[in-house]
């Protein structure tokens, strides 16, 4: 297999240091397959760090605690979580297969609730456990492709800022270039989904009914299963351990040096029929073209990201530093200039915009903390404690700090999207 290219552009740095690694983990990392599904077993009783919402069984979001709590704390316009129910022709890859990319996600981000899911759907699809624990890092009798992809999804996982378009000519050479683009888009929302359901500690379901099918007789009743002597020992080389920390930030030069630079998108943008049907009248960003490749899956999660900027109850100013910050830290250039932009409108100066990057003790109370909270939630969510969410608690409504973890769930897919796309900065 390609090995994956990790290339990063270093300046000067900043007086902004590395975001501190408070401590490996706020909750433990399971080291063993036993030790995963002790953990996940054990998060059934987990208090979330938002009250739990009340049963509404008229609402089908809130057949799931993830979509009772998008349910009950965001408000409608910004509840979608970006993915269609229906297929998209344009898609074409085994959802079992991104079933697996989704777990592989889930491990790196040592987020339980989705890790728990992706296991029920999983052993629901007829994988066995073997097989699910193989993905733990034990990847050899998988085919060539599937191996290049998995190793993809752990690199946009853990280290967004060192994918480069090397990487995805690396997934070319077992994938079409569309093909490549829905990798891309489902593991970007995958990191987007841990963010949401780990930032807020959301338990898990008692059981996994739900997932199982006729002739499937794997227990959905517990994960505490028994693990083969094959992986009874074996050592996770996915979930977040020894972690190198990011760089410190680029000078402001070397990043409008970045911005002056031209691109060449990575992969292809849909034409002007396709743009239109996701984005509607009007010129249309480079994202939202990238993201037309899949009109009917894609168009949910182009009209919720308009719909961030506009709706919603926080302010533009809040938004769109929770959009730089967390840019900034995945080093995702064009990312950071619609950001820019979006500061610009909201009145902050050009000079102010960059002192984002320092203590940020200019800033209020309230901004301090939910900026402190989406630092943490891009760069290693796994960190995020319960004193951080309960410091947003003091400044913001619950509904607020929801959406606070949105904005920084919106970001890690954009982010990641963007940049592996290598998309030219909009005129």
């Amino acid at each position: 297999m390609t090995a994956l290219t990790f290339t990063l552009f270093l300046g000067a740095a900043t007086a902004a240091d590395p975001v501190p690694a408070p401590a490996e983990s706020s909750k433990p990392v399971a080291l063993t397959r036993d030790e995963e599904k002790a953990l996940l077993e054990k998060h059934k009783a987990a208090k979330p760090r938002l009250p739990m919402p009340p049963a509404d069984p008229s609402n089908p979001l809130a057949r799931v605690n993830n979509g009772a709590f998008r349910a009950h704390y965001l408000p409608p316009d910004l509840r979608d979580s970006g993915f269609a129910r229906d297929p998209d022709p344009a898609m074409t890859l085994d959802n079992t297969f991104k079933v697996k990319l989704f777990w592989i996600t889930s491990r790196g981000n040592n987020c339980y609730y989705c890790l728990g899911h992706q296991e029920y759907k999983l052993l629901g699809a007829g994988v066995s456990d073997d097989d699910i624990a193989a993905l733990d890092g034990d990847w050899r009798a998988a085919p060539a492709k599937e191996r290049a992809a998995y190793a993809f999804t752990k690199a946009l996982t853990h280290a967004p800022h060192r994918v480069t378009a090397a990487d995805i000519a690396a997934l070319k050479a077992h994938y079409t270039a569309t093909q490549v683009a829905e990798i891309l888009v489902t593991v970007a929302g995958y990191n987007s989904t841990n963010r949401w359901t780990d930032g807020l500690n959301i338990p898990g379901e008692g059981d996994g009914a739900r997932f199982k099918k006729d002739g499937i007789t794997a227990d959905f009743s517990t994960f505490k299963t028994p693990t083969s002597d094959k992986y009874a020992e074996q050592r996770t080389a996915v979930a977040p351990v020894k972690l190198a920390a990011r760089p410190p930030l680029e000078a402001r030069d070397k990043v409008e040096a970045l911005w002056k630079a031209p691109r060449t998108p990575a992969l292809p943008l849909a034409d002007a029929k396709a743009v239109g049907e996701v984005w509607g009248a009007g010129a249309a960003p480079n994202w939202a073209a990238l993201l037309a490749t899949f009109p009917k899956a894609m168009k949910g999660r182009v009209v919720g990201l308009k719909n961030a900027t506009e709706k919603g109850n926080l302010d533009a100013k809040l938004k769109a530093q929770i959009a730089w910050v967390a840019a900034r830290h995945d080093r995702a250039w064009y990312a950071l200039a619609v950001a820019r932009e979006r500061l610009l409108r909201a009145g902050v100066s050009a000079d102010d915009v960059w002192k984002l990057d320092g203590d940020r003790k200019h800033l209020t109370e309230s901004e301090q903390a939910a900026l402190a909270l989406t630092e943490v939630l891009t760069v290693a969510p796994w960190q995020v404690t319960d004193e951080m969410v309960e410091r947003c608690r003091k400044s913001f409504k619950d509904a607020e700090v929801a959406e606070i973890v949105y904005h920084a769930c919106n970001a890690a897919f954009f982010d990641r999207v963007t940049e592996a796309a290598q998309l030219p900065l909009d005129k």
